[in-house]
């Protein structure tokens, strides 16, 4: 067994160092020459520089994708941070979102608690001035009556708080009418009570030569003064006819102290307004008070700056006169009877 190990052996070496030879048939041979010289002729065409381009194409390709890969990747890397960015601040947002909500019903409960004690404030505020309505209407209600006496005045005027009175009388009338000049205020009402009083007072007040002079010689007397003649001037015709009324009573017992009469005249309009009283509305008492201080201002024409003359038209009276009735044709007749006579001697 040794032995043909031993001579197994030799004849590999023998076979390594001499290689047997392979046989090939000459056609085989042959064929494979023609390949050979086939390939040596084609192959010239097939390498061509249009070959050498593409490859050289294909590799500026594989360089740019790898370029492209690059930026791929770090792309994707930037998106990943921005998505986590994203979601940080998405997390961040949903948070504050959460706690503005939070806020905003906290802030609907107070605005609700609010809005309850605004209404719980406005139904307060809405039973004091009702009562102070009432109140003030009742106390000047009763001023008014004890006012009528001569000796009443005297004693309001005497006081500390007359001008005072007379300066939230200024305030209280002019508010009034800010208020309800276009509207049907009910004369049922509180206000219109209180304001209607506070007006007779003053009425009262003007109708005793005291008072008058009162009422011209103090600022705040004044002041109520001009407050009368703007709101003769902005009433609406056939609204707050009583007080319109008193005012307009007031001013007659006004002009009849000289001062008066004089502080009056001055004001722009006023004949204007007088004038629209008569012919626009149709209330007779308004018509004959309005006459009746028209009168008052036109009885000493000579007094008068022409002007303030020039602005009454006759013609537009005397129609006036002869359309108007009892006394308050009587009372135009003679106001024209003053101007015609002013007319003839400046003739």
């Amino acid at each position: 067994m040794a032995e043909n190990t031993s001579s197994f052996r030799r004849d590999v070496k023998v076979a390594d160092r001499h290689p047997p030879f392979v046989k090939v048939s000459r056609a085989d041979v042959d064929q494979l020459v023609t390949e050979i010289m086939q390939v040596k002729e084609f192959l010239p065409k097939v390498l061509n520089a249009d070959l050498l381009s593409v490859y050289n194409k294909l590799d500026h390709c594989e360089q740019e994708l790898e370029i492209s890969e690059a930026e791929n990747k770090k792309l994707r890397l930037e998106l990943e941070q921005m998505r986590t960015h994203y979601d940080t601040d998405m997390e961040g947002l949903k948070k504050r979102n959460d706690s503005l909500l939070e806020d905003c019903e906290r802030y609907r409960e107070e605005k609700y608690k609010l809005k309850c004690q605004l209404s719980d404030v406005s139904q307060q505020m809405g039973d004091q001035s009702e009562y102070c309505s009432s109140m003030g209407a009742a106390v000047c209600t009763l001023l008014w009556r004890v006012s009528r006496q001569q000796e009443s005045v005297t004693s309001l005027l005497g006081g500390n708080k007359a001008e005072e009175f007379l300066q939230i009388t200024s305030r209280t009338i002019e508010s009034y009418f800010e208020t309800y000049n276009e509207e049907d205020e009910k004369e049922t009402s509180e206000e219109f009570q209180f304001v209607l009083a506070l007006t007779g007072t003053i009425t009262n007040m003007a109708a005793a030569a005291q008072g008058r002079d009162f009422l011209v010689s103090k600022d705040s007397g004044r002041v109520l003064i001009d407050s009368f003649i703007t709101v003769l001037g902005v009433s609406a015709a056939g609204k707050n006819v009583k007080i319109r009324n008193l005012i307009l009573m007031a001013l007659y017992n006004i002009s009849i102290n000289l001062s008066g009469l004089q502080y009056i005249i001055k004001k722009q309009g006023i004949l204007a307004n007088l004038m629209q009283v008569i012919g626009g509305e149709s209330d007779s008492e308004l018509r004959l008070n309005a006459a009746r201080l028209l009168q008052s201002i036109v009885m000493e024409p000579n007094s008068l700056p022409s002007d303030t003359l020039d602005s009454i038209s006759l013609p537009v009276l005397q129609n006036l006169a002869r359309t108007a009735k009892g006394e308050l044709r009587d009372t135009l007749h003679e106001v024209l009877s003053d101007l015609q006579s002013y007319h003839t001697e400046d003739y």
